[in-house]
């Protein structure tokens, strides 16, 4: 029999009798249940905001009034209960917001729901509840939704409308969900603490905190990590509450009588507790990779309590002795550096200097000396987190960098250094003092009886007092008090003063009675070399400001001058005497502007200092520098020679291998340009035509082979007073041009190295038939199987004689060589400097006809030079020039026509001569600049100009070894053609 067919209208068939289980359910999920299963499901995306508009929507399909929104309540309920029990997605926190805002419903005075506390805490155990199968990873997502459904309880705020009497019931639930696991405890207890600081709890009274303590107390949970932070969170959120009894000795976990008690509990060791109080807190026993909270928590009590003695007594004893210890593990010693990286980020500055402890700085000291230890990259951290504390705070940079300073070590890897130098330029000035008087202090008492360690040890200290004042250029206001105040000694920053002061008395002072081990003559040198640097990088502040640190240092060894390490001869001391009174007359003609101009006096009292200083280093020919500056000031104003004699002094300077003195000539030469005469500017031109070689050095150091050399071991000294940051970029180093113009002057350094092969192949082919000569005399010259034992006794000494006078002839001729490369590198090196005030000439005087003089030997050297970079370098400070004239749209005057056509036939001439592209582009540039000038004078003169370069592109298409640059050629056709 065929079955019945289904009726067109379902709503009258009786679901009880007719439909089937199955389908009677399906039917019975209304349009009501499918909307909440599309929202359940979004409330497990990804996106935040996916699920916010879920949550939004759950909760306004729950308020409706309907008699059926009880029971819909309550299936939400168990439905977001198992869902924050599910691991996928982000089906925990959207849940979990999902249902404390459920709970908000549910317990409003509002609703009709019979729901309570009891009940609820019931729902959650029993849906959370794993199944007796359930292990591993399925039995922990059970457990981590049971707290996360505690948690959305506390975030609901229905602990407000509930009595004592269900709070303890909650509170003894997560209590007993705390005792499970460790990992567990410390989310339970994060939790209540986030739920105790949250706004969430100001309502609340005492009697909560009470009973949430005593309810971890009963399951024997206080004397953990986890109780700890929730015992202060309830003391600090609720002081007046009720706090369970013979929990801690006076209610205070930081006694001294639980020191040892915390110590253990925060570093989650096992506690025997007879009372059986801590019975429930056990150590999970697996390893922990990053601290509890509890210790976000205590240190946070500390912080707020600003008791340093307390503080410093539990940081000591909980942290830095045992997880530092060199006993300690590294496990423990990676968790020490994790809390130690929090202290330093939150902790007042008034705490930093015990944060800081020693053993917790050898540590990190010890891990950064090889890239392969365990903690290598775990240091990075605090180190890095040191370096931003100091970038916000000033005055916590100085409390930081005091502590470290006691254990700087004698090579630092790079992070290191850098913290330093990062410390040392994030100091507030206001503390800088204490912070020199620490480094000068370890200088004089290294804390070694070592005298190689303590020599090491000084070094370092010397090099942080250079650091402090070079990582300071960036906010030279620093180094004054009143960087726009009077002009006077007492207005350098105090902590400079004391710097210099000390450096001062450590380079030429007499030993301190505590000092040990002796100053060595090594280590007075080193600090000699470090104060000449510290003063390198103050002479670059504008001269008014540049003149006073170089005054503390001259006052202070002539406060000395009875205790120098030093012996100054008489004739000395009076000349210096002569230099402090001079050095007066200039401070009291810079206030008065009816005498010569203030700024040359500046640059005179500057000169006065440091020739001073140069005495007192007994450098060579420093007497007759610090004479020649006295009767600079003396002639000042009255003769040309004045001017000739100061740039004289200036090029002897920038002779040496020395930034402090090149910057010291630059900074003065700055100030004296305008008054530069022509007679001065060419004794610069001459040096730049000196011959590269033995003779040309003697020539301009007026010297001799037996005698050192102004200049010679410039780049080979162990003077570190030449910075790598302040290197020229045309210097020469270990014999090696640095800076560019590689590419331009290829070939002439390619001809240099062909040059210098063929001298060595004809040197060596000299050699070995030479030696060939001698040992063919003595017979040696017979068949291979002769070994030469027939030889007699006065054979073998004339062979031994004759070898020996070989051997020593290719020494002298090695010596001769390397003295000769020397000397070129003394010569280019020099032209680099002197170039180096040249330019500084052009950018200021470019409309003075004297300029005009400098395009031909810039445009030879070009040529003549064997070195690239000083090539490059010349040709930079005619461009520098030209582009000066046009910028300010100013061409020089004078001199006349005539003087300006010879010019342009010489550089003609030049260009004949061939060279490097770079010479090529000195000559193109140079003609056209003069073409202009000639032709705004006079339009005419641009005929008899292009019949020159007729002249010369003939030549240059007839004749097959020309040596004249297409470039050139080009260049003048390009001008040319502009009108």
């Amino acid at each position: 029999m065929p079955a019945p067919k289904r009726p067109l209208n379902e709503d009258s068939i009786d679901l009880d009798e007719q439909v089937h289980p199955s389908r009677r359910r399906k039917v019975e999920d209304d349009e009501g249940r499918v909307e909440l299963a599309k929202i359940f499901n979004n409330l497990r995306d990804e996106i935040p905001s996916v699920r916010l508009e879920a949550t939004k929507a759950l909760l306004k399909n729950l308020s409706s009034q309907s008699p059926d929104q009880s029971s819909r309540i309550d299936y939400a309920t168990t439905r977001l209960i198992k869902g924050v029990c599910s691991g996928a997605k982000a089906s925990r926190p959207g849940f979990s917001i999902a249902l404390a805002e459920t709970l908000r419903l549910t317990f409003d005075k509002k609703s009709e729901s019979s729901t309570t506390i009891t009940s609820l805490v019931e729902k959650i155990i029993a849906l959370t509840n794993p199944e007796s199968k359930a292990k591993g990873e399925e039995a922990r997502n059970y457990l981590l939704g049971r707290q996360f459904a505690y948690q959305a309880v506390l975030r609901s705020q229905i602990l407000h409308y509930i009595s004592e009497d269900d709070t303890k019931i909650f509170f003894d639930a997560v209590a007993d969900l705390a005792v499970h696991k460790q990992w567990l405890r410390t989310e339970c207890a994060a939790g209540l603490c986030n739920y105790l600081e949250s706004e969430t709890a100001i309502a609340q009274t005492g009697k909560e905190a009470h009973i949430l303590l005593t309810s971890w107390s009963q399951k024997g949970l206080m004397k953990s990590p986890e109780g700890v932070a929730l015992f202060l969170t309830c003391k600090k959120k609720f002081p007046d509450s009720k706090l369970p009894k013979n929990c801690w000795h006076h209610n205070d976990p930081f006694s001294p009588q639980e020191r040892s008690v915390l110590t253990k509990i925060l570093l989650q060791n096992s506690i025997d507790d007879d009372d059986g109080v801590n019975s429930g807190a056990k150590s999970s026993g697996a390893r922990q990779s990053t601290p509890n909270f509890a210790w976000t928590v205590v240190l946070a009590h500390l912080f707020e309590e600003g008791d340093v003695k307390q503080f410093s007594q539990f940081w000591s004893e909980c942290v830095a002795k045992p997880m530092f210890s060199p006993s300690s593990s590294t496990e423990r010693k990676a968790l020490g550096l994790q809390i130690f990286t929090k202290a330093v980020a939150a902790a007042p500055a008034s705490l930093l200097s015990n944060i800081v402890h020693a053993n917790i700085m050898q540590c990190i000291v010890d891990q950064r000396a090889k890239s392969e230890r365990y903690l290598f990259e775990a240091t990075k951290q605090p180190l890095n987190q040191i370096v931003a504390r100091a970038k916000r705070d000033s005055a916590a940079a100085v409390e930081l960098l005091d502590q470290m300073l006691t254990v700087v070590p004698t090579t630092p890897d790079k992070q290191i250094k850098t913290t330093f130098e990062a410390l040392l330029a994030a100091a507030d000035p206001q503390g800088l003092t204490r912070i020199v008087k620490r480094i000068s202090d370890t200088c004089w008492q290294p804390g070694t009886q070592d005298a190689g360690e303590a020599e090491k040890r000084r070094r370092t200290q010397a090099d942080l007092l250079l650091a402090l004042v070079r990582t300071r250029r960036s906010e030279p206001t620093h180094y004054l008090k009143d960087p726009e105040g009077k002009s006077k000694a007492s207005n350098v920053a105090e902590w400079l003063q004391a710097l210099f002061g000390n450096l001062a008395e450590l380079a030429y002072g007499s030993e301190r009675q505590a000092t040990s081990p002796r100053l060595s003559d090594s280590i007075r040198e080193v600090f000699r070399e470090r104060l000449t640097s510290a003063l390198g990088h103050i002479v670059t502040l504008p001269l008014k400001q540049a003149i006073w640190p170089p005054r503390v240092v001259t006052e202070k060894l002539y406060d000395m001058r009875d205790s120098l390490s030093v012996d100054i001869s008489k004739d000395s001391t009076k000349l210096l005497k002569q230099a402090r009174k001079v050095q007066k007359e200039t401070t009291e003609k810079a206030k008065d502007s009816s005498e010569a101009s203030p700024v040359v006096m500046h640059a005179l009292h500057l000169l006065l200092s440091l020739g001073m200083l140069q005495v007192y280093k007994q450098e060579a020919d420093s007497e007759g520098v610090l004479e020649d500056i006295i009767a600079c000031y003396q002639n000042a104003g009255e003769s040309d020679d004045s001017s000739t004699m100061l740039v004289e002094l200036l090029l002897s300077f920038v002779s040496k291998p020395s930034a402090l003195f090149r910057k010291l000539a630059e900074q003065v030469f700055t100030a004296f340009s305008p008054d530069v005469t022509s007679e001065a500017l060419e004794s610069m031109i001459d040096i730049l035509g000196q011959k590269e070689s033995i003779a040309g050095q003697q020539e301009l150091f007026d010297q001799h082979d037996d005698h050192d050399h102004a200049g010679e071991g410039s780049d080979k000294s162990s003077d570190s007073d030449e910075d790598l940051e302040d290197a020229s970029d045309v210097e020469l180093v270990n014999g090696e041009v640095n800076g560019g113009g590689k590419g331009a002057d290829s070939d002439n350094s390619e001809d240099e190295a062909d040059d210098e092969t063929n001298d060595n192949d004809e040197e060596q082919a000299a050699f070995d038939r030479k030696l060939a000569d001698a040992l063919g005399t003595a017979g040696m010259e017979q068949d291979s199987e002769d070994d030469g034992s027939d030889m007699d006794d006065d054979q073998m000494m004339a062979l031994d004689s004759h070898l020996t006078t070989i051997f020593q002839e290719r020494k002298k001729t090695a010596n001769r060589k390397q003295e000769n490369k020397d000397a070129k590198e003394n010569i280019v090196n020099f032209k680099n400097r002197v170039l180096d005030l040249l330019e500084i000439y052009v950018k200021g005087q470019y409309s003075k006809p004297t300029a005009i003089d400098l395009i031909l030997p810039l445009t030879q050297l070009t040529r003549t030079t064997s070195g690239g970079p000083t090539a490059t370098k010349a040709c930079s400070v005619l461009a520098q020039y030209f582009d000066a004239c046009k910028k300010h749209r100013s061409l020089p005057d004078g001199p006349d026509d005539d003087v300006c056509f010879e010019l342009v036939e010489a550089l003609i001439a030049d260009a004949r001569l061939g060279g490097s592209k770079t010479h090529a582009s000195a000559c193109s540039r140079s003609l056209q600049f003069l073409a202009k000038l000639l032709v705004a004078r006079d339009p005419a003169h641009w005929l008899k100009i292009a019949q020159l370069y007729i002249e010369l592109q003939a030549e240059w298409r007839t004749d097959a070894k020309t040596k004249i640059h297409s470039s050139v050629l080009n260049d003048w056709h390009s001008w040319s053609m502009q009108r």
